[in-house]
């Protein structure tokens, strides 16, 4: 069955028509795309690796995140995103919004255009997060994790990172809304390390 998704302008308006999944990313075409954080009561934050069989950055770490199809909005996405990859089940209520940014980027030897606008959500839990109560969907996704703020800091940020990209269009990382996202972290979980990590990028 193929995969439709809305096109948007550069500006992120809507194009008015929408375009199967490999045509966006074949002719480069802006659409918009959710990123989900969980994190839980122990400040411990959930990412999960790719499929070795992925198109676009296989075997690499990120954060549970998918394409919204033709006629479905961000929270709808973000919610079935998070169910269909990790089998975690909650509710639109549950989203914390925190920013949206332009993510553009060049894969598989120029032949893969990735222009994305990603809505950033976050799930702030009031439990420890138990990895065994996931049911990982194995076409998209090999393993998960817990990992501190900081850990997921240095991962991102470290030379030759095993951490799909999160730089935009705008330029690197520390220049990005995704800074907000650390400081956000930071704030809500208070601890000698996480205080180190807001020294870092303040």
């Amino acid at each position: 069955m193929v995969e439709y998704i809305d096109v948007l302008n550069r500006d992120g308006t809507p194009a008015g028509y929408s375009a199967p999944r490999s045509e966006i990313h074949e002719k480069g075409l802006w659409h918009r795309v959710v990123h989900i954080w969980v994190v839980d009561s122990n400040g411990m934050v959930l990412i999960q690796k790719r499929s070795v069989h992925k198109e676009s950055n296989p075997s690499m770490w990120e954060t549970c995140a998918g394409h919204i199809e033709a006629g479905m909005n961000s929270k709808e996405t973000a919610i079935k995103e998070l169910f269909e990859e990790l089998g975690l089940l909650y509710s639109q209520n549950d989203l914390e919004f925190l920013f949206s940014y332009k993510k553009k980027s060049i894969l598989n030897n120029g032949k893969y255009f990735d222009y994305e606008m990603p809505d950033v959500y976050l799930i702030t839990l009031s439990h420890p997060l138990n990895l065994n109560t996931l049911n990982l969907q194995i076409e998209e996704v090999s393993d998960a994790k817990l990992v501190t703020p900081l850990e997921l800091y240095q991962m991102i940020t470290e030379e030759n990172s095993t951490f799909a990209t999160l730089d935009g269009e705008e330029g690197p990382l520390r220049d990005l809304p995704y800074f907000n996202l650390f400081k956000t972290l930071a704030k809500k979980f208070p601890t000698p390390e996480n205080d180190n990590l807001l020294n870092r990028i303040n």
